[in-house]
């Protein structure tokens, strides 16, 4: 099983936003303090954030009680532990968590982990954030920011796979001091495989240098480090001793978080071609034609690929073209099976004051904590969440009509005024705008947008911070603010996780949305 336990260095080992924020907020009580209560980091005062969140109680007899166990660590494990002991996980996986809450406990110090569990089929690599502190009796809590860092991706599979090139990703693995020691391979295609001899499965999680020895010797790792450094792709041609001779491959060097991707083809015969035509002008640019011809199949590869994107950076949520692309599908389906559509466009108020007031960094925590409002307690396999741009969002509710829409959008508007965004500069708070609209079962899609819009400005022009409603007809908009409008939904409502389509598809197909 691997493992990794950290005490320094935890801001620039996390790759979860959340760990850096959690963790200033700990080290700041910390520091006012000399403790650090529990109730700051109370799963119940934490909102979105607590799906992720463990809770940790000591028992008189050694073991620990799961007082919380977050929904999302819940849905990747495949069980609930809330109300039950740890000591259900036996063997290396129960022994390293128990380790890992001792030793908080003991040291009172956060620490940082990376693991790897059979329990969760999905998750390559977890990264969590252990925390230890006090309720206020005195009596040690452990809190646990758990969160997947490498997932296992089919589609990925599939590409890789398909390549006719051999590729692998690499993890770093670095000293107390930072220094790139050696590396450990998270992704290989079976043509990777094929050249180091070794089935994928053994491949996978094993050390760089037991399974290419000879690459500091050849000069090639202090190239792959640059590159993960410096962020810096390179691409160049080099020589690699292997099975008692020479070969020569064209290597492709990209970055990849803490580490790098390699994609690498044995180029031995061109390489002898090419050297040979040097005698000869004809063959020589034949073989520069053949060089470029690559060139061109690597681009073109490279722009499949980006095009498969649908994502926003910034919020996670689906981005302008998907959204659309969405949307055209669900309007297809709806005008198929007779079913209302709703259309829910907001957008933040006074944005621009919030990052002249708290800046870029603070906006942006804004816009992600919008989205987190925005998805919960909407429908994970039915509804449609996307940013248009700025802080302009969509929301399409298929099977909803518009009492429906009218009462998600109110309670998306409620828990926007009830909420506030730490910041380096304080708590931000912020409102917004909503516009509401369901399809007639005849309008495009770019009329039912522009009444969604046009209710949107009906409700900024109405003051700002409520519910516009537009019923149909020329003069319909009317501005609704409902008395008492639930926050949160119903338990029995799922928190919505938008997910990324695995294949582009053609804008006329009429798959399901």
């Amino acid at each position: 099983m691997y493992r990794e336990i950290f005490e320094t260095g935890i801001e620039e080992r996390a790759q979860a936003p959340a760990v850096r924020h959690l963790l200033a907020r700990w080290q700041r009580l910390h520091e006012k303090l000399g403790f650090v209560p529990f109730a700051p980091f109370d799963p119940l005062e934490l909102g979105p954030a607590a799906d992720e969140m463990i809770v940790l109680v000591p028992m008189e007899d050694g073991d620990y009680l799961y007082a919380h166990y977050g929904k999302q660590v819940a849905s990747h494990v495949g069980l609930d532990m809330t109300g039950q002991r740890s000591s259900k996980f036996q063997g290396p996986i129960g022994d390293f968590f128990r380790e890992c809450n001792e030793r908080a406990i003991a040291s009172g110090t956060p620490l940082f982990t990376l693991h790897r569990s059979s329990f969760a089929a999905q998750v390559h690599l977890w990264e969590r954030l252990v925390l230890p502190c006090r309720d206020e009796d005195g009596t040690p809590i452990v809190v646990i920011f758990s969160r997947p860092r490498e997932l296992r991706d089919d589609l990925l599979s599939a590409i890789l796979d398909a390549s006719l090139d051999a590729i692998v990703a690499v993890r770093i693995i670095r000293d107390d001091e930072g220094k790139a020691l050696d590396g450990e391979f998270i992704v290989a295609n079976r043509r990777a495989a094929a050249f180091a001899d070794l089935p994928i499965e053994v491949m996978l999680g094993s050390r760089v240098m037991s399974v290419f020895p000879r690459l500091r010797e050849a000069g090639l790792w202090d190239k792959y480090v640059r590159v993960a450094e410096t962020h810096e792709p390179n691409e160049f041609v080099a020589p690699y001793r292997s099975k008692g001779e020479t070969r020569y491959f064209d290597i492709s060097v990209g970055p990849l978080a803490d580490g790098f991707m390699v994609t690498f083809a044995d180029v031995t015969d061109r390489k002898k071609a090419e050297d040979e035509a040097r005698l000869k002008q004809l063959e020589f640019a034949a073989a520069n034609e053949a060089l470029r011809a690559e060139i061109v199949r690597r681009q073109e590869l490279e722009q499949e690929l980006s095009w498969l994107a649908t994502r926003d950076s910034l919020t996670g949520i689906l981005n302008r073209r998907a959204l659309t692309d969405g949307l055209e599908k669900a309007l297809a389906l709806a005008g198929r099976y007779g079913h209302p559509l709703a259309l829910i466009a907001l957008d933040l108020d006074h944005f621009k004051r919030v990052n002249d007031h708290f800046g870029h960094a603070g906006g942006d925590a804004v816009l992600k904590a919008a989205v987190g409002i925005m998805c919960f307690g909407l429908r994970e396999d039915v509804d449609l969440v996307g940013r248009l741009g700025g802080e302009e969002f969509i929301a399409v509710l298929p099977h909803t009509g518009l009492t429906g829409a009218a009462a998600a959008a109110e309670r998306m508007r409620a828990a926007f005024a009830a909420t506030g965004v730490e910041s380096e500069h304080g708590l931000i708070s912020f409102t917004a705008s909503f516009g509401v609209a369901t399809w007639d079962g005849r309008e495009s899609m770019d009329r039912l947008l522009c009444r969604a819009d046009a209710a949107l400005y009906r409700a900024k022009a109405s003051g700002r911070n409520v519910v516009a409603v537009d019923e149909g007809g020329e003069d319909a908009l009317i501005v609704r603010v409902p008395d008492a409008a639930p926050v949160a939904p119903e338990d029995s409502v799922l928190p919505f996780a938008p997910r990324v389509r695995s294949r582009p598809r053609p804008r006329n197909r009429s798959d399901q949305v």
